[in-house]
């Protein structure tokens, strides 16, 4: 990518495309393929904490259990002192009864029991100590367990919303997969009368190549298009009329041998990219395709196939690429509207 911006930038003045909107097309590629990369990055990142809050889940369903269980213990326990409650008050009755006729009988025996009454006031007064202790506790984990279940029910809306984004960036991915395939068949069918000819028709990157030989297209030196290469152009340009959400972007190259001619072609650099806009005239000469989708630029030779220096490597060199991009409007939406 690197090597692209370099030479994107050195051919800018000489390119028939405007210098703003070629500079506004290489920076909208690099914005896509970067936030593309960051999205993968949030994907991982998001799986990653979604696999975090899934154990703090589960932490906090354990923890929750456990709070269950000790609030059913209370509860229990609860209903036990109410019990003894109620019994100890039918035995304060009863003790008063017999508290009444044995004072009338004796006094003595009358204290006696007075002061067991005193001891059992007091045993029920720590009862009810107790008692209100494990009410206390037993509210105080509730609450706890009140405010465990709302964090529970606010971690998941969380993890649902981000798995709800990161699903719509994979369906728009997905969507442009099914795009890029779909449209290789459609080129590949449009041109399988050229594949001898030095015509090749590949998918890399999330994009279809049209890689074209210079054999096919010019001769050598020339950036005046033979008859057969104009025919394989136009075949192209007819898929590219029904499709009208896929950028084109046409790059000449040539090989590492200097530019001998005359004119103003001054080197390899000047014949690459007159060439490459040779190309984008027969694609929106006659034909509906929106100039605004098409960017031209040349390479020379600076992005060989071979960088061998036999003359076999030479000619897979001396190519033009016409490389096809569905457009992301959409993953920028949603980038944007982060």
């Amino acid at each position: 990518m690197n090597k692209f911006l370099f030479a994107a930038a050195l051919i800018g003045a000489a390119s028939c495309v405007p210098q703003r909107k070629f500079e506004d097309e290489v920076s909208k590629r690099k914005s896509a393929e970067t936030n593309l990369e960051r999205c993968n990055n949030e994907k991982k990142k998001l799986q990653g904490d979604q696999a975090a809050l899934n154990e703090e889940q589960a932490k906090l369903k354990k923890e929750r259990e456990i709070l269950l269980k000790d609030t059913a213990n209370l509860g229990s326990s609860l209903r036990q002192y109410m019990m003894l409650d109620e019994q100890n008050k039918k035995r304060m009755e009863e003790l008063s009864k017999t508290n009444d006729r044995i004072l009338n009988a004796n006094l003595n025996e009358n204290q006696r029991l007075q002061a067991r009454i005193d001891e059992q006031k007091q045993e029920l007064a720590q009862q009810k100590a107790e008692l209100e202790k494990l009410r206390q506790e037993l509210s105080a984990k509730e609450k706890n367990l009140n405010v465990l279940a709302a964090q529970n029910d606010d971690t998941r809306k969380k993890l649902e919303e981000r798995e709800a984004k990161v699903q719509e960036l994979q369906d728009i991915l997905d969507r442009k997969d099914s795009i890029v395939n779909a449209l290789q068949k459609k080129v590949a069918a449009a041109l399988t009368g050229f594949k001898g000819s030095g015509l090749e028709v590949i998918q890399k990157n999330g994009k279809v190549y049209v890689s074209l030989s210079e054999q096919l297209l010019f001769k050598s030196g020339s950036r005046e298009i033979d008859p057969k290469g104009r025919e394989a152009i136009a075949k192209l340009a007819k898929v590219l009329e029904t499709n009208q959400d896929i950028n084109i972007a046409v790059e000449g190259h040539t090989d590492d041998v200097p530019y001998t001619g005359s004119g103003q072609v001054k080197d390899n650099w000047d014949l690459s990219v007159l060439r490459a806009t040779t190309i984008t005239r027969i694609l929106t000469e006659g034909t509906s395709i929106d100039p605004n989708r098409i960017t031209a630029s040349g390479r020379g030779q600076f992005s060989p196939v071979d960088p061998a220096k036999s003359e076999a490597a030479r000619k897979l060199n001396r190519r033009t690429e016409i490389i096809l991009t569905p457009k992301l409007d959409d993953l920028f939406k949603i980038i944007e509207g982060n």
